[in-house]
C-alpha cells in the first residue's frame, strides 16, 4: 500500500516539475518557427520538415527543438546524379524561400541558420537561410595526439591517453571525440535583428513662394545696419589714425 502511494507521489512530482520547466521555456522562448526544405527536381518532390527553433526576440536567445538535415545517403536513390551538387529550396511558413546546396548538409561540416528578424511587434521570422563551414583546425598538441593514436592502432598496443597541460586547451581523448562525432554536426542559428535603414537629411529652406505666373518669388532679404554696410570704412580710417605721426 504505501509503495503505491509512494509511487504516485514521485509521479506527481515529476510532472509538476516537467510542467514548470515547460512553463519557463514558454516564457524564455515565446517565439517558435519550423523550417523545411525539398529538393529542387527531385521526382516526385516533397517537402520535409528541417529545424524547429525557439527564440525569445528581444534577447535573441534560442534552443532547437528539432533538427533533421537532408541526407546525401537518403537522397541517393532519387537523385543518383550528381548528388553533392544538388540544389536545396528553404522554406518558411511566411512562403518565403532561399536555396542551398545539397552538399551543405555533410557530415564533417557545421551548419550555420541565418534567421532575419521581421521589424514588426510579432517578432516573425520573415527569412532564412543555411550555410556550412568546415570545423576548426586541429591544435599541435591534438594533432600529435591522433598519431600516437593512428601508430598504436596499427601495432596493436593499447590506445595512449594524454593529460592537457596547464595554459593550453583541452586534449580530448578518443572516447570524446567519438562521442562528438555521433552527436553529429555543429549546428549554430544566427538571429539577426532589424536595424534603421539610412535617412534622408532634409535641408532648412522654406517652400519657395510662386507667383501668378509660376515664378519663383524673391525672398524678402533683411536689411543690414550701418557697422554691416561700411564697417570695412571704419577699418580703413582706423588704420589710417594708427599709421599717422603725432607732435612730440
Amino acid at each position: 500500500m504505501w509503495f503505491t502511494r509512494a509511487r504516485a507521489f514521485v509521479l506527481l512530482f515529476v510532472s509538476l516539475l516537467a510542467t514548470v520547466q515547460a512553463a519557463d521555456d514558454a516564457a524564455a522562448y515565446p517565439k517558435s518557427v519550423t523550417l523545411s526544405y525539398e529538393v529542387i527536381g527531385a521526382e516526385p518532390s516533397s517537402v520535409k520538415p528541417l529545424a524547429t527553433v525557439f527564440y525569445n526576440p528581444a534577447t535573441l536567445k534560442y534552443t532547437i527543438s528539432s533538427w533533421t538535415p537532408a541526407s546525401l545517403e537518403t537522397l541517393q536513390s532519387t537523385t543518383p546524379e550528381s548528388t553533392s551538387s544538388r540544389l536545396l529550396r528553404i522554406l518558411l511558413p511566411n512562403g518565403s524561400s532561399t536555396v542551398t546546396a545539397l552538399s551543405t548538409f555533410g557530415n564533417t561540416l557545421s551548419q550555420k541558420v541565418d534567421l532575419w528578424l521581421s521589424s514588426d511587434a510579432d517578432g516573425s521570422i520573415y527569412s532564412a537561410s543555411v550555410t556550412s563551414s568546415l570545423p576548426a583546425p586541429l591544435t599541435p598538441e591534438e594533432e600529435r595526439l591522433a598519431s600516437k593514436i593512428q601508430r598504436a592502432k596499427a601495432k596493436g598496443k593499447p590506445i595512449p591517453s594524454v593529460k592537457p597541460t596547464p595554459k593550453s586547451k583541452k586534449i580530448k581523448t578518443e572516447t570524446e571525440t567519438e562521442a562528438e562525432r555521433q552527436k553529429g554536426p555543429t549546428v549554430k542559428i544566427n538571429l539577426i535583428a532589424p536595424t534603421p535603414g539610412p535617412t534622408a537629411k532634409l535641408g532648412s529652406r522654406k517652400p519657395a513662394v510662386i507667383g501668378s505666373d509660376g515664378q519663383e518669388i524673391p525672398a524678402a532679404q533683411e536689411e543690414k545696419s550701418f557697422f554691416q554696410k561700411y564697417w570695412w570704412m571704419l577699418l580703413i580710417a582706423g588704420v589710417l589714425a594708427l599709421s599717422s605721426g603725432g607732435e612730440k
